[in-house]
């Protein structure tokens, strides 16, 4: 299915399976919010949930319920990094932004300029496609889904073993690829269909890595996370203290190990709750957290512009109703969203070692933690 919204063709799916599409999320008081989350979390099997409100650049409140190790009952606490699944896209899109602001990436210039091979849709081969196109999911590249036959792109690679993004992408998404399949492409021209693109997202992460030479993960660990003190976040494992890294857990408490599949810099991100806080502080004040900052004003208005209003895209942040900006994350052993209210400056981050919706938009977790946060709008 599809339909036509403003000019942009969109999966219909992808608006009702999506938590980012353009709406106003359900909010719930209640009397006892610690009690209230403990009875839900244990009510669905979820091992933990971190939590944290910000405003301005002070976490206003924080809570932390659960075992990041259910077997050896370690609890969570601040110092637990959770994955963050495709909340990890908020980090693309700023290393990007970075580079435009210093002329080294034009988001209307075609994305060959950047590139070592040549990236055409063998649909519409005549059309360039732009950097624009990825952060706004319109390039034409698919998800993808498992039903479109990509062969291996969700496998899982143990800790940070997964190939480099230049190995991959080409047997990919170029048509000599001998992993290419006709269903990595639609046939759209670029900018007139959305489609949500984990494939899109890593291209703009290698092109980050083009430009200036470094891996991606250290470039973001250079110029996003040492700035902001975030010093528990990483893509990389082996930058961190597996100590505090919360363990990743299935259906019945069944422990996953920990893992990294080919896009990483789309959903591979690991992070506090309150490192996070830092990151979305520099959003909500724009772009400058305390004395450091990493993207300038004018930068995050045009990160925040709406490009389609049906489903509330912006540069790959979503917008609900409420002049609400952020995102959600989900995969095995993962649960993430993170969001503010750009007006009142009021951030919320959500974190948990077990996939489930209840952390999205419209669902308890989400409802019970917007509602807390609703009580600071107002002060």
């Amino acid at each position: 299915m599809r339909e036509c919204v403003s000019g942009i063709v969109i999966d219909s799916f992808l608006l009702l399976f999506s938590a980012c599409s353009y709406f106003s999320p359900e909010v719930e008081s209640v009397p006892d919010v610690d009690a209230e989350l403990n009875r839900i979390i244990a009510t669905n099997g979820i091992p933990s949930v971190a939590a944290a409100i910000v405003k301005g650049d002070t976490i206003i409140w924080q809570r932390y319920y659960g075992f990041a190790d259910y077997e050896n009952r370690t609890a969570a606490q601040s110092e637990t990094i959770y994955e963050l699944a495709s909340v990890s896209k908020l980090v693309v899109v700023t290393a990007v932004m970075q580079l435009k602001e210093r002329g080294l990436i034009n988001l209307n210039a075609d994305i060959n300029t950047y590139l070592p091979f040549k990236v055409r849709n063998p649909h519409c081969p005549e059309y360039a496609i732009t950097c624009l196109h990825l952060l706004t999911h319109t390039s034409g590249l698919a998800w993808p889904t498992d039903e479109d036959g990509i062969p291996g792109f969700y496998d899982y690679y143990p800790l940070d073993s997964a190939p480099p993004m230049g190995q991959w992408l080409p047997r990919y998404i170029l048509t000599s690829g001998d992993h290419y399949r006709a269903t990595v492409w639609k046939n759209s021209t670029p900018g007139t269909r959305e489609q949500y693109s984990n494939i899109g997202a890593a291209l703009l992460a290698y092109i980050v890595e083009t430009v200036t030479g470094s891996d991606f993960a250290t470039y973001c660990k250079r110029n996003i996370f040492e700035p902001l003190d975030m010093n528990n976040t990483s893509y990389a494992y082996s930058d961190l203290d597996m100590n505090k890294v919360a363990r990743i857990y299935g259906d019945n408490y069944a422990a996953i190990g920990y893992y990294r599949q080919l896009h990483f810099p789309a959903h591979s991100l690991k992070s506090t709750v309150k490192d996070f806080a830092h990151f979305m502080a520099a959003y909500m004040n724009g772009g400058q957290h305390n004395s450091s900052r990493i993207l300038s004003e004018t930068t995050i208005n045009e990160i925040l512009t709406m490009h389609n209003p049906a489903s509330g895209t912006c540069l790959l942040w979503d917008c609900d109703l409420g002049n609400w900006f952020g995102h959600s994350g989900g995969e095995p052993g993962v649960a993430a969203r993170a969001e503010f209210q750009r007006d009142a400056r009021i951030g919320i981050v959500i974190f948990s070692n077990k996939r489930n919706k209840l952390v999205y938009p419209g669902m308890k977790i989400h409802a019970v933690i917007r509602g807390e946060a609703s009580k600071y709008l107002r002060k």
